[in-house]
């Protein structure tokens, strides 16, 4: 029998010594799996537990094989921390962050404390990847939640790096998995959603980390940032484990509206798809199809048009429609693929500024072309700066785009020659 007593002479743990040797696995060390189990009566890890057979006083290490132990009674004696130096607590931060193993295990059963310096070693060990040593750190009771001066946790390194089985590790440590940092607020699943760690986002979903937290700077979710980073195959997790896919950010824009934004067209089709809505518009009033059509996302204009998105609605501040911004633009492909779609092609804005007009004043001489072919109004105009009459031509005259005021003239000319 093996009996070891605690300083004050209570047994702690009474074990027969060919049975423990039978429970352990091949090539494991029977002194370390000893202190292991002590360690859950105990409540001290292994590096601050020091065993002594009381007989003889053979100090029984941590590596040693099976042939020193024997049966008779052994003393626990629990060591504090040393009073490290800052040379030794900047030498156990480099050799986690180098992934250096055997090297932390020897500075721990100093022992010394596994939590000191900034950043803490565990938090680099998790950034680099090297579950070897996070694990040491952990057992050593590093604090699994300690974070940088901007709360980033090890469980946040490790999933913006991707490494999967560091954050299943700090898991299993019962790591905070919804601890955000403290300047966007930004949760260990929104950076992976972000960075598109598509194996760590499912086993933070699977863990049920909240898929929906909003972070602090702009009211963004994981799906948000995801679609608005054309994470394809994230923002399909996302949405099997039922995201809110139309969950706005501050300024009212979804998924769906960062996707078109973007051109992001598969992460489109998947919201799409997934019945988002696709007519939810901004805080201005600005919908997917607007900001597509502003930005020439052809392919996204054409996939919300055939899903029959409102092709004429209009943003808050000017009245704007899609039309009207792509002609602004020059976005020539995305205004004939409107036209086609029966956009109304005289809605004006609320300084009574028409596509075509506005087309003229730029000098998008191929959209003013499209538009005086699909019959756009020719003499509905006003400026908006000047708050008087003045046609197109005028306009586009005066402001030397004189290929433009040329097809106008011959516009208006067929036009009058039509009416006698």
């Amino acid at each position: 029998m093996l009996s070891i007593r605690s300083v004050s002479g209570e047994v702690l743990l009474a074990t027969e010594l060919t049975s423990f040797l039978e429970t352990l696995a091949a090539g494991s060390h029977p002194v370390r799996a000893l202190k292991q189990r002590l360690q859950r009566l105990c409540s001290q890890p292994r590096f601050r537990q020091r065993l002594a057979f009381l007989d003889d006083g053979i100090v029984l290490n941590d590596t040693d094989d099976e042939d020193i132990l024997k049966p008779g009674e052994v003393q626990l004696v629990l060591l504090n921390f040393i009073t490290a130096s800052a040379v030794q607590i900047t030498e156990l931060r480099r050799a986690a962050e180098r992934g250096v193993t055997a090297r932390v295990e020897a500075i721990l059963q100093r022992p010394q404390n596994p939590d000191l310096g900034h950043p803490a070693p565990l938090l680099v060990a998790c950034e680099q990847g090297h579950v070897e040593v996070a694990s040491l750190l952990l057992e050593a009771k590093a604090d699994k939640d300690k974070a940088t001066s901007n709360n980033a946790t090890a469980l946040f390194f490790a999933a913006q790096k991707g490494h999967l089985e560091v954050a299943r590790l700090l898991l299993e440590a019962r790591a905070d998995k919804d601890k955000a940092t403290t300047d966007r607020g930004v949760t260990p699943l929104y950076v992976a959603a972000e960075r598109g760690q598509l194996e760590v986002v499912r086993f933070l979903l699977e863990a049920k980390a909240n898929k929906d937290h909003t972070t602090t700077d702009r009211d963004a979710t994981p799906l948000f940032v995801a679609a608005q980073n054309g994470k394809l195959e994230v923002a399909r997790l996302l949405l099997e484990a039922k995201a809110d896919k139309d969950k706005a950010t501050d300024r009212g824009g979804t998924a769906f509206f960062a996707a078109a934004q973007q051109g992001h067209l598969q992460v489109a089709r998947i919201l799409l798809a997934a019945k988002a809505d696709m007519d939810k518009a901004t805080s201005n009033n600005a919908t997917p199809l607007f900001i597509a059509a502003q930005r020439g996302q052809l392919e996204i204009v054409r996939l919300l048009l055939d899903a029959r998105a409102d092709k004429d609605k209009a943003t808050a501040d000017r009245e704007a429609t899609p039309l009207f911004v792509a002609a602004q633009n020059g976005q020539v492909e995305v205004v004939r693929t409107l036209l086609e779609a029966k956009a109304d092609k005289d809605k004006a804005t609320n300084a009574n500024v028409t596509p075509l007009f506005n087309a003229a004043e730029r000098g998008q001489w191929e959209v003013v072309q499209l538009l005086l072919n699909a019959r756009a109004d020719n003499d509905k105009a006003t400026t908006a700066t000047t708050d008087r009459e003045a046609t197109r031509l005028f306009v586009a005259a005066q402001n030397g785009q004189m290929e433009t005021a040329g097809l106008l003239a011959k516009s208006k000319a067929d036009k009058h020659q039509g009416a006698s």
